[in-house]
């Protein structure tokens, strides 16, 4: 097997010089250019996650406090998930940015890995732009799962009332309350079309139920 360089045909014409110097000039700007866009992005989602941090610590409690357990675990589940996916978006874009680890290389480690500083460039570029990729689309995961959390406070129904049990005279009452004024109690029972109106003086007990069955 032949391995001896051959002299090529012809010499390289103009139109190659110009293609070699159009590729070096890109593979020159390939890095800056992803780092500059990682940078971007990681001022975006710092200043994305500090409003949102903000907004929950203010508001999160707020808006749950009066969903049922179920649908609380549930926004609680997506919107948590939904702001650690963002921190993790973060982390790849600073990394795509500042690069993942210290660049403590020699030329000769260089030649050694790559074959040239162009060839280096080209790799660096490749990694911080996969970083980049990856930031993108947690970020997109971490929106859709704000978002369905968000919405689910929009249609999650109120968490309801307790009923309360009278105990009045020789009769027990359980139901809705409705009001207490007057020196009355009016409370809604289940299978009564007026509310039962009870004397505060005929109060014997009087306790909160989770429901009258």
């Amino acid at each position: 097997m032949n391995l001896r360089p051959r002299r090529p045909q012809r010499p390289p014409s103009e139109t190659d010089l110009a293609e070699r110097d159009r590729f070096r000039a890109l593979v020159r700007e390939s890095l800056p250019g992803v780092r500059a866009s990682a940078e971007v992005w990681r001022n975006g989602l710092a200043a994305f996650i500090t409003l949102l941090g903000a907004a929950i610590v203010v508001k999160g409690r707020t808006t749950t406090a009066e969903l049922p357990i179920g649908w609380r675990l549930a926004v609680t589940v997506l919107v948590g998930g939904g702001l650690a996916l963002a921190v993790v978006g973060l982390w790849h874009a600073l990394a795509a940015q500042a690069g993942a680890s210290p660049l403590a290389v020699t030329l000769a480690d260089i030649h050694r890995d790559h074959g040239s500083v162009d060839a280096f460039e080209v790799a660096t570029a490749i990694r911080a732009a996969r970083r980049l990729t990856l930031a993108r689309r947690t970020v997109a995961l971490a929106l859709a799962s704000l978002f369905i959390g968000t919405a689910l406070t929009w249609w999650a129904p109120s968490e309801q009332p307790g009923s309360i049990r009278v105990t009045h005279g020789t009769d027990t009452t359980c139901g809705t309350l409705l009001s207490a004024d007057g020196g009355t109690l009016r409370v809604s029972a289940e299978g009564r079309a007026d509310p039962v109106v009870i004397p505060l003086t005929d109060i014997r007990d009087m306790v909160v139920t989770a429901d009258c069955s």
